[in-house]
This record gives structure tokens, C-alpha cells and sequence, in this order.
């Protein structure tokens, strides 16, 4: 028997050692103001970064924000009315998956500047989402859940009342997402192994899943290929670059 599925159109990709030299250009095509959204130290402990951003500097009315856990709503509500009046054309992440979680919800949020209380999944205020959306760029410095190419943002929110909850909407997918190797070797191993995992988890639960399609399937036995091949070896070594490419390649798409 032949069982029905559908599968969601993904961002546009760019994979491939050097492929940051793209992100002028991709940017160029929404406007001139953008926002950069970054991890906390992990962007400025980086040449390649540091580097990035002096020329987007020069190119680009660039601002920044940084972000080192995962994002709450007083931080996402903060940076969302300060940047509001601002007219933003453009929102960048460089970082881990947190980072490209913020991001993606600032993106979200900046046209109306709206809570993010208004939108998160059994916690929210139950307001629907009308899908209108700054554009974003996701560029990850990190090889794990892909979170960047889902429509979800993960919130979090600390004490007694804390939850961790969704704000999830198709719109919030990227434009495009830039995946370059290199901006990974800066990674100490402990990162790069903890994501290695978190990437090898994701994988195997799609492919297992009682939702599982021939599409899914696909993709997850090659990326658990991919993770074989190189995560050890990427953590033996961090500078080796054809380690970590195939654990950054764009093989992490969940049922």
C-alpha cells in the first residue's frame, strides 16, 4: 500500500566551504539597515567572524544585539521595541541554534511589534498570527538540530512559572540560510561533540518516527552517513575542515 505524505518546501540553502561571502549579497537584496543578532562570545572569539563583520560594517547600517541563552520573552520583547521605529529591512544570525532561534523571532515580531506572549504556543495569549515578517538570514556556527530551517522558535522563560514553549509559524522559515564549514572550527570540542550528538538524536528519531516518509527518510539515513564519517574525526581534530563538513550539511529535517 502506498501511504499519502506531503513535505514543506525548504529555505533556500548555500552550502559549501567559503559560501559566507555570499551573505553581502543576500542582505543587499532586502535593503540597506540590518540587524545582526550573535551569540554572546562566541562570534568576537572567532577571526572569521570578526573579520564578517568589519566588512558588513562597512557595507551595511548595521546593528547588533547578542544573545548567550536561549531566548526569553523580556529579552525578545526589549530588543523588538528598540528596534521597532527603526525600519529594519533585514535580520542576520550568525551563531548557534539559539541565536537563529532568537533571531527568527525577532524577525517575527519586529512589523508590529507585538509580544511574543501574544503568539507562544499553551502559554500565549492565543492572537493568531498574520504572518507578516521581517526578512531573515540564518547563517549557524553550529552543527546540530537545524532548528534554522523549521518554523519554530523556542522560548524560554526561568523560576517556578517557567515553560519552554513554541512560536511557530511557516512564515518564520529563513530566506536563506548560509552554511559554511569554516565558521564551525572555532568550536571547542565539547560543543562540537555535544552538537555532533544532538544532530545523530535528531536524525534517528526522524528516521524511526511512525511518521517517516520515503522523502525524510532519505535524508536522515544520509546524514546519520555523514555524522559516521566525520563527527569523531572533527573532534580529534577541529581544524579539519572535511571532518566537519559533512556533519554541517543540510540533513537535519524532523517529521
Amino acid at each position: 500500500m502506498i501511504h499519502s505524505f506531503s513535505f514543506a518546501a525548504t529555505p533556500h540553502i548555500h552550502f559549501g566551504v567559503g559560501q559566507r561571502v555570499l551573505i553581502s549579497d543576500l542582505l543587499k537584496d532586502f535593503g540597506s539597515k540590518v540587524l545582526l543578532i550573535t551569540g554572546g562570545t562566541s562570534f568576537d572569539a572567532s577571526p572569521l567572524c570578526s573579520e564578517l563583520y568589519q566588512h558588513l560594517s562597512s557595507s551595511f547600517t548595521l546593528h547588533r544585539e547578542t544573545i548567550s541563552h536561549e531566548p526569553s520573552p523580556e529579552w525578545l520583547d526589549d530588543v523588538v521595541m528598540r528596534y521597532h521605529a527603526k525600519h529594519i529591512d533585514v535580520v542576520l544570525a550568525i551563531g548557534g541554534g539559539s541565536t537563529v532561534g532568537a533571531a527568527k523571532a525577532v524577525a517575527g515580531l519586529l512589523p508590529t511589534a507585538d509580544s511574543v506572549m501574544a503568539y507562544l504556543e499553551g502559554v500565549g495569549h492565543h492572537k493568531t498570527f498574520a504572518g507578516i515578517t521581517t526578512p531573515f538570514i540564518a547563517v549557524p556556527t553550529t552543527a546540530g538540530t537545524g532548528g534554522e530551517t523549521s518554523k519554530n522558535a523556542v522560548i524560554s522563560q526561568m523560576g517556578q512559572q517557567g515553560f519552554k514553549k513554541s512560536f511557530r509559524d511557516v512564515t518564520l522559515v529563513p530566506k536563506h540560510i548560509v552554511l559554511d564549514p569554516e565558521l564551525t572550527i572555532s568550536c571547542p570540542t565539547h560543543v562540537t561533540a555535544a552538537c555532533g550528538m544532538d544532530a545523530f538524536t535528531q536524525l534517528l528519531e526522524s528516521y524511526v518516527a511512525k511518521g517517516a516518509n520515503p522523502m525524510t527518510d532519505a535524508l536522515a539515513w544520509s546524514g546519520l552517513q555523514a555524522i559516521q564519517r566525520g563527527l569523531l574525526a572533527a573532534c580529534d581534530d577541529g581544524q579539519n575542515i572535511e571532518a566537519r563538513a559533512p556533519c554541517c550539511m543540510p540533513h537535519r529535517y524532523r517529521v
